[in-house]
């Protein structure tokens, strides 16, 4: 183990010319400490159910009556497949840190590379601004009034709708929650997993909590509590029913029938919450048996375990809670017109206990705990990206300095930075579910490219597609090129729902995000043609070359 390290860690990054004349970087410098096992925590998180059962699930039956989320989650399993095989094989063919940078510039040309992973970075700027504003609104916000209105304490009450109201407390929190996040990474391989798993187990241990609750309470009980709860806020003694007959009349239906026609989009809201589990690919350089099979399978297990377990999990909520009531309190005339609060899963279920500790400690684990977890995945993605644009010539050697622990600090900090300033912007410029389009849609510019390169690679690459593990096939077609076509399509089925239901999605500004985005694109295509032009005036070096070949690690 120490001297697998001491091999990865080796001499400080350098530049050297290859026997083939190309310019490629010797060693990062960064350990082979992440094990299978954490990889699959690395990319469970990102599609983790309780983040989607809590910020989502029951808001979609409101925005698409009929639509059925059983055939909607069937549907969502081939496109997560496809996006993990694609990442996957794409990682085995270039075990290398730098994730779809590293994929597209060697696959396709090196400014569509920087192109995906601006747009990439983009999306995870957007996505710690969303995870700040979440933890507040989903989180800190809601389960301070939950925990008030079980203890009969108004203060606290009052405390949660000031917090949510007021943008500096989302600033304060989405900064801590950065720093938290920004500390898990500085703390070396070693301690980061450690401390990733943990809060991974308490996140997820409060999901398995919740559920017990769940499943050993009945739809009958349920109400009762549910109105024992409410009574003393709302002055009614049959809350529960008194907010379905208020969303009925403002023509909400609470009991839809199945429509195929809500079912499609329904797959596509599933699809921006469950299609992520390639996180582990940006730290390809790092992973142990990274150029194996099981890089790909680790990453397609990881889906189809969200899949599943949000899928029992979503049917014993709605046995419990009541189909018509999700509905009815996930509207907009629902729950947040009634109670200071939320009618997230975590909530529910500490109603359904009647303690304000068991509400408060629930509410710490499922909402609050996950926000850092969530931010510190997002945040492997600019940070190994940096190292891949120094070691490819096109950003200075200083920004891949190593910690002792052998952790990227000077990354590290420029995507803390970046994070804070893009989180700023939003908090003043834009709203909670304007982010989080924003973010999808961008990202999945980045995916499609993967896609588009796990499609073309046996032929823009036959000598890298054969020397890899990755040249399986089916009935004669590359595995790799199938999967990029579903993770392509994908992309263009989301992006077609996302415009189709503008409305729904919270879409009201296209020409504004087009406006960021072309920008970021453009910014791309400029960065790319400088550095360029840089590197051959004062060295001599066309940055081109180095492109053409995997770079040693």
């Amino acid at each position: 183990m120490r001297s697998e390290q001491a091999a990865a860690t080796g001499p400080p990054p350098t530049t050297t010319h290859t026997s083939t004349g190309l310019f490629a970087r010797n060693a990062t410098g960064l350990v082979r400490g992440v094990t299978p096992k954490s990889a699959f925590i690395i990319n469970f998180i990102a599609g983790h159910p309780a983040f989607s059962l809590a910020t989502s699930f029951f808001i979609v039956f409101s925005l698409f009556p009929g639509g059925n989320f059983p055939l909607a989650l069937l549907l969502v399993l081939p496109l997560v497949l496809g996006f993990a095989y694609s990442y996957g094989l794409l990682t085995q063919m270039i075990p290398r840190s730098g994730g779809d940078y590293m994929m597209v510039s060697r696959v396709i040309h090196p400014s569509v590379g920087l192109i995906s992973s601006f747009c990439m970075t983009l999306a995870g700027l957007l996505g710690n601004a969303f995870s700040a504003f979440a933890l507040i609104t989903v989180g800190i916000g809601p389960g301070l009034a939950a925990v008030g209105l079980l203890a009969k304490d108004p203060s606290l009450v009052h405390a949660g709708a000031v917090v949510q109201s007021d943008k500096w407390y989302k600033l304060l929190a989405g900064v801590i929650m950065m720093a938290i996040a920004s500390g898990m990474l500085l703390a070396g391989w070693r301690w980061t997993l450690r401390i990733q798993n943990t809060l991974f187990w308490l996140v997820t241990g409060s999901l398995v909590v919740g559920v017990l609750v769940a499943l050993f309470t009945s739809p009958h009980a349920f109400a009762g509590d549910f109105n024992s709860f409410a009574q003393p806020y709302t002055h009614s003694k049959d809350s529960y029913h008194e907010i379905i007959r208020t969303a009925t009349k403002a023509g909400v239906n609470v009991s839809p029938g199945f429509s195929v026609s809500a079912t499609i989009p329904v797959v596509g809201f599933f699809a921006t919450f469950s299609i992520f589990s390639y996180f582990s690919s940006y730290v390809g350089g790092e992973l142990r048996q990274g150029s194996t099979m099981k890089t790909s399978n680790v990453m397609a297990g990881a889906g189809v375990a969200c899949l599943v377990i949000f899928f029992i999990c979503a049917l014993i909520f709605l046995h419990t809670f009541g189909h018509n009531f999700m509905i009815a309190s996930g509207s907009a005339s629902g729950l947040g017109t009634a109670l200071p609060t939320s009618a997230t899963w975590f909530v529910l279920t500490g109603v359904a206990v009647g303690s304000p500790v068991f509400m408060a400690v629930i509410t710490i684990c499922a909402a609050v705990l996950f926000w850092p977890l969530i931010c510190y995945v997002a945040f492997l993605q600019p940070t190994r990206m940096i190292f891949a644009y120094s070691f490819d010539g096109i950003l200075p050697k200083g920004v891949t300095k190593l910690s002792r622990t052998n952790a990227p600090y000077v990354a590290v900090i420029i995507t803390f930075l970046l994070s804070v300033a893009v989180l700023f912007w939003a908090i003043n410029s834009t709203s909670f579910i304007q982010i989080i389009v924003y973010s999808t849609l961008v990202q999945l510019i980045s995916m499609a490219l993967v896609g588009l390169s796990a499609v073309v690679v046996p032929w823009r690459r036959p000598e890298m597609y054969r020397a890899s593990s990755s040249n399986k096939t089916i009935l004669g077609v590359p595995l790799v090129t199938i999967a990029g076509a579903i993770a392509f399509g994908a992309c263009a089925f989301i992006w077609f729902v996302y415009f189709h239901y503008k409305a729904q999605f919270g879409l009201t500004n296209v020409g504004r995000m087009f406006a960021i985005f072309g920008a970021t694109i453009a910014l791309a295509v400029i960065y790319y043609l400088v550095a360029k032009a840089i590197r051959l005036r004062r060295s001599g070096i066309n940055i081109d070359l180095a492109y053409a070949e995997i770079p040693p690690e």
